[in-house]
């Protein structure tokens, strides 16, 4: 009888034990184990998020740039597949400033310069896919075959009317990739800027109206176009500076796009968290399974 009593109490002590362990688990979480992968919440009640970078649609091109129809696709559906959703620039914002709750596996889809491409390859893709991307425009390219106002041959670029049709189907946003800030040096036939930094020839004073100037000539031309000004930068070359960064801010810009190959964490009540995003580049040759590595290096 002691005995038995013996062996009751040593049961119900490591029952008791085993109850405190599994809850200091539970609480603490030290794997990340039991993340139920809404959003990959992180401590800070922020949500990881990462942002693809895209550009021109086509069979053959720069590989780096460009990718076929039938990649993009594939693409779309293997994101569909494994569980993402393709979310805005709008909704990142609502969750940052009112908490406004982010789906399952958030990814944003972002394409970058306005070629031609976007509303004849891409466009029919996102509608099909009932997916939504950012096409980011530049100002002196816009609806343009040639580089500004010389004879040198672009790709073409979609123009007012193709960007007003993505634009009322709710599935393309377009936003800002600055006026004239995107330049080619082989092809400029005055001084040159890289990207959005400073020419040696002027001083930070030229250098804050020059930039503010031709932010607001981007903006405008939006606004006039769509009847609503650019909120969302994507910075030429990646380029950025505090500066720049402050600039854009106090015109209103709520989100800034890098270069930076890696995830981003969107908080809440945390503007800053949506400046100086990274972005993952996306070459015409990347498999789906690959791309599902690179978006998958958070813990979902």
């Amino acid at each position: 009888m002691h005995v038995s009593r013996f062996f009751m109490a040593i049961m119900y002590v490591t029952v008791a034990a085993l109850a405190v362990i599994v809850g200091v688990f539970i609480l603490f979480d030290p794997f990340g184990s039991l993340d139920s992968g809404t959003g990959a919440a992180t401590e800070s009640g922020g949500v990881q998020v990462p942002i693809l970078m895209y550009h021109h649609f086509a069979d053959d091109g720069t590989p780096g740039t460009t990718i076929s129809a039938e990649v993009f696709e594939s693409h779309l559906k293997a994101l569909r597949d494994a569980g993402y959703t393709v979310v805005t620039f709008e909704q990142l914002v609502d969750f940052v400033d009112s908490s406004t709750p982010l789906p399952e596996s958030p990814v944003v889809i972002t394409i970058d310069d306005g070629y031609m491409s976007v509303y004849e390859v891409a466009y029919p893709l996102l509608r099909q896919y009932g997916m939504q991307a950012t096409s980011f425009i530049i100002g002196v390219s816009f609806g343009r075959d040639v580089y500004k106002d010389t004879t040198y041959p672009i790709i073409p670029r979609f123009g007012d009317s193709e960007a007003l049709e993505m634009s009322e189907s709710g599935l393309v946003s377009i936003q800002s990739h600055s006026f004239d800030m995107h330049q080619y040096e082989p092809y400029e036939t005055g001084s040159y800027r890289r990207g959005v930094l400073m020419r040696s020839d002027e001083s930070e004073r030229e250098y804050i109206a020059a930039f503010t100037e031709d932010f607001n000539l981007s903006a405008g031309q939006i606004e006039s176009m769509l009847g609503s000004r650019a909120f969302v930068y994507s910075y030429p070359y990646g380029i950025h500076t505090d500066l720049t960064e402050g600039l854009l801010r106090d015109m209103g810009v709520r989100v800034t796009l890098t270069i930076e190959p890696g995830v981003n964490t969107v908080v809440p009540d945390d503007p800053e968290s949506l400046f100086a995003m990274k972005r993952f580049n996306v070459p015409g040759d990347i498999t789906p399974e690959t791309l599902l590595a690179m978006v998958g290096e958070y813990s979902r």
